[in-house]
């Protein structure tokens, strides 16, 4: 069976990883960081990917390294192929497991969760305040931020085992003191994506397998 596993370069190292203990062979696509931030803009870059990857390699199978993000999926054209998208929020919650365990965590607590690569560069949270002071006055700057991470009071580093943590444990340490922040470090895993690349049987409560010709609908999307 030729398959393509399409995943975000946000979750390289886990994926790596991941195709490294299932001994998947799939060709991998990666797609750009930052595309979750809109949701239709992730959605077009999908859709575009999974009509070049169809035409080009004719997969019978391709494995979204995705959640929901925010209902992105919905609306994605399925070709002729099968696809198959893990059935959770978003590649947080996969790490973490849940959603139970998700507000678990958080307990009652507003937490940016994070992982190596939501750490770093333009994803870092002190780069955006920097870039939100630098593109607006300071006033506007201060309420823009305040309505983007105002309900944050912690930050939460996902081991997942993939990366060396202290240079993040750093990292995240200074950024949450310089905000005032708690902060935390949780266990974390990226079973859900060996699962993923570990093929058939795919249990249907963590996964939803659509068939060719399919048109992913919100009905569609829909966790326990």
């Amino acid at each position: 069976m030729k398959e393509v596993f399409i995943v975000c370069k946000m979750m390289e190292a886990e994926a790596l990883a991941a195709i490294r203990d299932s001994g998947s062979d799939a060709e991998v696509i990666w797609m750009e960081k930052g595309l979750h931030v809109e949701p239709k803009d992730l959605r077009e870059a999908l859709q575009k990917t999974m009509d070049r990857v169809e035409k080009e390699i004719a997969p019978d199978r391709i494995l979204l390294g995705y959640g929901f993000c925010g209902n992105a999926m919905a609306g994605l054209r399925v070709g002729n192929y099968t696809l198959v998208l893990p059935r959770i929020d978003d590649c947080i919650t996969m790490f973490i497991g849940s959603r139970e365990r998700k507000k678990e965590l958080e307990g009652g607590v507003g937490t940016m969760f994070q992982t190596a690569n939501w750490a770093e560069g333009d994803e870092s949270l002190v780069n955006q305040k920097h870039m939100l002071f630098e593109d607006f006055d300071e006033d506007e700057a201060q309420e823009l931020f305040e309505m983007m991470f105002g309900h944050y009071g912690r930050i939460g580093v996902l081991d997942t085992h993939c990366y060396d943590l202290e240079p993040v444990l750093r990292e995240s340490r200074a950024t949450a003191e310089a905000m005032g922040f708690e902060h935390c470090v949780y266990d974390a895993s990226y079973e859900f994506l060996t699962k993923l690349l570990s093929g058939e049987p795919f249990d249907e409560k963590r996964f939803i397998v659509f068939r060719p010709g399919d048109i992913i609908a919100q009905r569609d999307l829909w966790i326990d």
